[in-house]
């Protein structure tokens, strides 16, 4: 076989892969429902929409009321807003990977709050893994939150928490 014989194959290849990609990604596309629960016995009900690309959209409220749904599809992305109530929320993407019938995605995020003198300040980081399976999407989110309160004399923290939850969803559309 010629080197531009193999050069055809090759690319013919990557194309093939680079769809197939793209199909197991469309395929998580829509919203899911289900609940997911954790080892200590709770549960959550939960609804997660993808973008017609399979990636997960992020919602949020700001402090005027205007409900906003962004796309989590790369690293480095950053959102910044006002919630109902004041203070500032902050989310960055710091892993993103995706595969066939799979994709995780891993958040950090921050809220700060002044308020009558004192400071509340709070950070998370969660990865969030999603793989598809005959009986639906399987969710698995792993967060680690850790909070802290004070004023100009003094600030305390919390214990560190960490929750694993997984569960199975179901296509609603």
């Amino acid at each position: 076989m010629t080197g531009k014989h193999w050069l055809t194959l090759a690319t013919t290849l990557l194309c093939v892969m680079a769809v197939s990609a793209m199909l197991y990604a469309a395929d998580m596309s829509g919203a899911w429902k289900g609940r997911l629960a954790s080892a200590d016995g709770s549960q959550a009900d939960v609804q997660i929409d993808f973008s017609a690309k399979g990636f997960p959209l992020y919602s949020y409220t700001n402090n005027q009321g205007l409900t906003r749904q962004l796309e989590l599809s790369q690293v480095g992305q950053h959102i910044e807003y006002v919630p109902p109530g004041g203070g500032v929320q902050r989310m960055t993407v710091k892993s993103f990977a995706q595969g066939p019938g799979r994709l995780s995605v891993g958040i950090v995020g921050s809220f700060e709050r002044a308020r009558q003198g004192y400071m509340d300040q709070r950070q998370e980081a969660a990865l969030f893994e999603y793989t598809l399976v005959p009986e639906g999407l399987k969710m698995r989110i792993t967060t680690r939150t850790a909070s802290h309160f004070g004023d100009k004399d003094l600030m305390v923290g919390g214990d560190p928490n960490s929750v694993v939850a997984e569960g199975i969803l179901q296509r609603l559309r």
